[in-house]
């Protein structure tokens, strides 16, 4: 690991606490770690990649991403991930905003099962604000899950729109299982 890395797993630690499990998820040529905190936030797990910030160029932004969940954990995971390498295999320019769809060609049924058909990437605003970025040389984003009509209000009306639906309807982004707002 190198020295950007190591302070992101001190980042991760001083602030989530210790990690109980990390799996490796590769593509042909890129491999970045799943970690798992289940004492970050009460009654769910978050997840926190770690190795993302390894390819700055193909994403325009040295960054990581964490998401935190209540249910479904394993299928949870493999969206999240499998959004992850999407950004990265598209060298798509990386930050708030970024929406990636398809939770069911991931995981048949995932948004039957739980409304939600993508992973929609925004600043972190559920921890304190210094969690945000290390030195300016790294920044913290999260995903969670958005329902089909999110997605197509967040398409027509962006991201700042939508964060504002959600702040005034007091919306539980981490909830799996919670209705759409739309």
């Amino acid at each position: 690991m190198n020295d950007l890395g190591e302070a992101i797993l001190a980042h991760y630690e001083e602030y989530l606490g210790d990690f109980i499990g990390a799996d490796p998820y590769s593509n042909e040529d890129k491999t970045v770690q799943l970690l798992g905190f289940d004492k970050a936030v009460k009654d769910c797990l978050l997840f926190a990649t770690l190795g993302l910030s390894n390819y700055p160029d193909d994403i325009d932004n040295c960054c990581e991403i964490i998401m935190a969940t209540d249910d479904d954990y394993d299928n949870c995971a493999e969206v999240f991930m499998n959004s992850v390498f999407y950004v990265l295999s598209n060298q798509m320019r990386f930050g708030r905003g970024v929406l990636i769809e398809g939770a069911d060609s991931i995981v048949d049924d995932f948004s039957k099962k739980h409304n939600k058909s993508a992973v929609y990437f925004s600043t972190v605003y559920m921890l304190p604000e210094d969690f945000s970025s290390i030195e300016g040389e790294c920044n913290f984003y999260m995903g969670f899950f958005v329902s089909k009509q999110e997605a197509e209000y967040i398409k027509q009306y962006g991201c700042e729109k939508f964060e504002d639906l959600l702040e005034q309807n007091n919306i539980d982004v981490i909830d799996l299982n919670r209705p759409s707002v739309i």
